[in-house]
């Protein structure tokens, strides 16, 4: 059990993490929005890996599994910006 929390702390830092702009060196990986929604997931996670399925109500999970395509395009394309500003970086470390 012990090993299973530090693992959930750990995705909800990653996902802080990408959310966060670090002012001067990058910019936030993913937008505030996909935060909020990737936590939702992460949540629903949290139950199902626990077999909490008894706590289950469709309505909450027909709230989180109506949006993902559009949770996933959102975050592919903020994810796909991030890579563009890495590789301008890379090309700016190469001029110099």
């Amino acid at each position: 059990m012990a090993m299973f929390q530090k693992e959930q702390i750990g995705i909800r830092f990653y996902i802080q993490q990408m959310a966060a702009e670090i002012t001067v060196i990058r910019p936030a990986v993913i937008s505030e929005k996909s935060q909020l929604a990737l936590e939702d997931y992460r949540g629903f996670r949290h139950i199902v890996r626990n077999i909490y399925t008894f706590h289950f109500d469709s309505s909450k999970i027909q709230n989180i599994v109506e949006p993902i395509n559009d949770v996933f395009s959102q975050v592919r394309v903020e994810l796909i910006s991030f890579a563009d500003f890495l590789e301008q970086q890379a090309e700016i470390g190469k001029q110099e």
